[in-house]
């Protein structure tokens, strides 16, 4: 028989191990509760994401952010694109958390068109690429067909 055994062959805690679990629940409940009620999104895991903890207004608007994009095959006319891994090598979030440093250096989004390029060597080239955000208006939890888009950054392939 261990040491820890008790008659049954089931292990025993002892002091020092019940004492630091039981701290662990405690530091772990704290930071969960201070998350809580004053963290935000940077206190993840303990916090909740912003997005998941509260609801949209029944009527107002709902923002998506797109790419849209010129190609040699119709130079003239900006159509949308598909912000994927699979298409640009990035996700939506990654283009969405930098719109800022985009924003001030609009350069960057021909990254976007080269990293398409060499995934979709087949597709057509991109000539422009663009940043827009789509405010969508809803009334009663249901779209109206109202959008509004503003273009937030601009690259053309020099």
């Amino acid at each position: 028989m261990n040491a820890g055994e008790g008659q049954s062959g089931v292990l025993r805690l002892s002091r020092l191990g019940r004492a630091w679990r039981a701290g662990l629940v405690v530091a772990l409940t704290a930071l969960f509760c201070a998350g809580s009620l004053v963290g935000n999104d940077h206190w993840w895991p303990f916090s909740p994401w912003r997005m998941f903890a509260t609801s949209q207004a029944a009527t107002g608007s709902v923002w998506s952010t797109g790419i849209e994009v010129r190609t040699a095959d119709d130079p003239n006319t900006w159509v949308p694109a598909r912000l994927t891994p699979e298409n640009v090598g990035v996700n939506r979030a990654e283009v969405e958390g930098r719109i800022p440093q985009i924003q001030a250096d609009p350069a960057r989004l021909g990254t976007l068109a080269a990293s398409h390029a060499r995934l979709r060597p087949g597709s057509a080239a991109w000539l422009g690429l663009r940043v827009v955000r789509h405010k969508i208006i809803v009334v009663d939890r249901e779209p109206t067909g109202e959008v509004e888009t503003d273009v937030l950054a601009e690259w053309s392939a020099p």
